[in-house]
């Protein structure tokens, strides 16, 4: 092979160009000179024009750790991710494209942003390569962050054949139970629990995003992966294993932990296989059976109670109450879920799939319907009626049997007292139903960990006694609104007139004492008072 094919072929290779690229960039120099570059001297001049490095000449590279902005620089990094081509308009109309990585030297790490050609190269790089960039250029990027950007100038070499003092690649990859809060650049292997197929959403700027979701395991655990983007496009089913790069941890709404795959992860189906034991045919589980923090079971019930549909910042919910001979238990239907309430009465048998579970706020399960989930009315079900369901579930006791935990209890008796000295409305958050406090000029949601949309809810506190005993009782919400004989708006406008919070337990104070009362609930502790409580799910 002659010195000329040789050197071709470097430049083929070392360019990241077609040979048929490189013979067009020969002609071209050739014709500019009228035929005065030999094949040789017109390689040598594209081989220049690409960067390359012919004979002995030495590249200076500048350290990452300093990098200035407006500066013209050569560097070399160890690749430490990878974000996919974006492409987007430019303001001349024409297309444009980018990528990025992050690349790391023996001083640190930065940005390396690739623009128009060079940005394609970023599908052929992956994690643990050498990138070099010659006539790259310093810019200060977000937070003023300084970057390197490789444009139409710029050179960009994959794994070049030069000696480089760089930090070894470093494996990545951890377990579900490795993952923890804050964590940037994770590498994960599992294996599709269930999948959850992508839905659009609105940002804040009033753009369309897309979202999807799975919950993965592997041999330590199962965690929420959620999808944004480009990444949501992929689809996904039941029991494929799918390898992730780049992605980020943080808390979910309900305080669990969440990876998610974003514009600079990847996430890709693989033939890798985790050792793992065959995946479980649907869970179906009696109503008795829910925990907090279960996801994608099914179970089946007949409708004790229904609760109208209310709205909060992001769309509408409603509650029903379903029980079977094992308990009962509080189901929240979310946004077009909700709908269904409109159609449901006492004794309907329902079908609840692919639901999800957690604590509410009075420490009780609830079963959630979220976008993923479905709620089925089927009479065909085989259930005990209604009237068995609540017989089996419900014992009356005298308030002096009450026992700590006690649950499905019935107490009968008259309202004795009424707390008037504690205020009646409380805040919560719209999205999760928990408590929210107020930080001045904003609510804070700490189950969420966000800035939240209050919602207006009722709690009111009576003292019940039998002739057994005493013990105070107390409901939230719609009970609240039975045991006051007024709703949530009758309430707010006594207060707004009055501007005395205190002010709509008074006007009901009087009627409501000595009133016979039937309460349907549970019996707990409470450490503030050292007495047990009545909390009160039904108002009879």
């Amino acid at each position: 092979m002659s010195d000329t094919d040789q050197l071709f072929e470097r430049v083929v290779k070392e360019g990241n160009k077609t040979p048929q690229e490189i013979r067009e960039m020969i002609d071209k120099r050739k014709a500019a000179t009228h035929g005065l570059l030999s094949d040789y001297g017109a390689l040598y001049a594209v081989a220049k024009e690409l960067g390359l490095e012919i004979g002995t000449e030495k590249i200076t590279f500048t350290k990452l750790s300093i990098v200035k902005p407006k500066a013209s620089v050569n560097v070399a990094g160890r690749v430490r991710s990878v974000s996919p081509v974006k492409e987007f308009q430019k303001k001349d109309g024409g297309a444009g494209k980018l990528s990025s990585l992050v690349i790391a030297d023996q001083s640190g790490e930065l940005r390396l942003v690739l623009w128009d050609n060079n940005a394609d190269m970023a599908g052929k790089i992956s994690r643990g390569d050498v990138v070099l960039v010659k006539n790259g250029y310093g810019k200060s990027g977000l937070d003023n962050v300084v970057e390197v950007h490789a444009g139409s100038m710029s050179n960009v070499l994959i794994n070049p054949k030069i000696t480089l003092d760089l930090p070894p690649a470093a494996s990545q990859q951890t377990n579900v139970t490795g993952l923890a809060k804050n964590m940037t650049s994770v590498d994960l292997l599992v294996r599709v629990y269930s999948y959850y197929p992508p839905t659009e959403f609105k940002r804040s700027d009033g753009s369309e995003g897309l979202r999807a979701s799975f919950m993965g395991e592997d041999a330590t655990g199962r965690i929420r992966i959620v999808l944004w983007g480009e990444a949501a496009k992929l689809q996904l089913s039941k029991g494929v294993h799918v390898k992730i790069e780049n992605a980020y941890t943080r808390e979910g709404m309900n305080g669990e932990l969440e990876l998610q795959v974003g514009s600079r992860s990847r996430i890709s189906i693989t033939n890798e296989k985790l050792d793992l034991e065959p995946l479980p045919a649907e869970r179906d589980i009696r109503i008795g059976e829910a925990a907090a923090d279960m996801s994608g079971f099914t179970t089946t019930g007949r409708v004790v109670r229904v609760y109208e549909i209310k709205s909060y910042k992001n769309g509408t919910l409603a509650s029903i109450v379903v029980g079977d001979s094992s308990g009962t238990i509080r189901v929240v239907l979310w946004n077009e879920k909700s709908e269904i309430v409109k159609e449901l009465k006492r004794g309907d048998a329902v079908r609840i799939k692919n639901a999800y579970s957690k604590a509410g706020q009075t420490g009780e399960v609830e079963i959630h319907v979220g976008r993923y989930g479905e709620i089925i009315v089927s009479q065909d079900l085989e259930l005990e009626p209604l009237k068995e369901i609540e017989e089996a579930l419900i014992k009356e006791k005298k308030i002096i049997d009450l026992q700590n935990n006690d649950r499905y209890v019935r107490i009968r008796g008259k309202i004795a007292d009424i707390d008037d000295a504690r205020k009646i409305v409380y805040m919560t958050c719209s999205a999760c139903g928990k408590r929210v406090q107020n930080m001045g000029d904003v609510w804070f949601c700490e189950s969420c960990s966000e800035e939240a949309e209050p919602a207006s809810n009722l709690r009111v506190s009576v003292t019940v006694e039998d002739d057994t005993g005493s013990i105070k009782a107390v409901a939230f919400r719609e009970c609240a609104e039975k045991v006051l004989g007024m709703d949530l708006e009758e309430v707010m406008n006594i207060i707004g007139e009055t501007q005395d919070e205190l002010e709509p337990v008074r006007q009901v104070k009087d009627r409501l004492l000595e009133k016979a009362i039937s309460l349907i609930g549970r019996v707990r502790y409470s450490e503030f008072s050292d007495q047990l409580e009545f909390m009160v799910e039904e108002v009879e």
